[in-house]
């Protein structure tokens, strides 16, 4: 699995709202047979209420002449997106531990996307972690790194060398069109 984004060919680096978040990332997990289940199920959705809270600032489709003048650029409601993510991301969250057939007692670390450090201390403190589970904070070497934030984040976690091999870790990515996924894995 692949996540990378060129940031800052889409965010216009006057609005205070997006251009200091979002950062240039890559990262990959390379996924194989085992012989026992390592990959919990996956829980994913979406929600179109929230659609437009990241999106673009003009999109190709609606030139019919032809590209616009201007490049189209990243815009974000910043409180929208905040607000949804403590409204969905927790919730489902809480469905990936179930789902793997665990309790949040049950996890050694929670590697979530790495938005931002307010937005990840409260959906642990939400899920009511034990003290001890490691929470991945990249975010503060490699900033919102979007669709490589979690590899990025599970990466450094591994360095670091705070959680096992074989310890049961929750991931949770969520972002633009306000679509999430998470699900538990141990940790190789």
């Amino acid at each position: 699995m692949i996540g990378a984004e060129r940031m800052r060919d889409i965010v216009d680096p006057h609005d205070r709202g997006t251009s200091f978040l979002f950062a240039d990332g890559a990262a990959g997990v390379v996924v194989g047979p085992s012989d026992v289940p390592e990959i919990g199920p996956t829980v994913q959705g979406s929600s179109a209420d929230a659609v437009n809270a990241v999106r673009m600032s003009s999109l190709w489709a609606d030139y019919e002449s032809g590209p616009p003048a201007v490049e189209p650029k990243l815009m974000m409601n910043g409180k929208r997106v905040f607000r949804w993510a403590m409204t969905h991301v927790v919730p489902a969250a809480r469905r990936a531990i179930e789902a793997a057939g665990l309790t949040p007692g049950d996890l050694a670390a929670f590697v979530p996307h790495q938005a931002n450090r307010r937005m990840i201390d409260i959906i642990a403190d939400a899920l009511g972690l034990a003290p001890d589970v490691v929470v991945a904070e990249d975010v503060r070497y490699s900033g919102n790194t979007s669709a490589a934030s979690v590899p990025l984040a599970l990466r450094r976690l591994i360095d670091e060398g705070n959680v096992k091999s074989g310890a049961p870790t929750l991931l949770m990515g969520y972002g633009a069109g306000l679509t999430y996924c998470g699900q538990v894995v141990l940790l190789p």
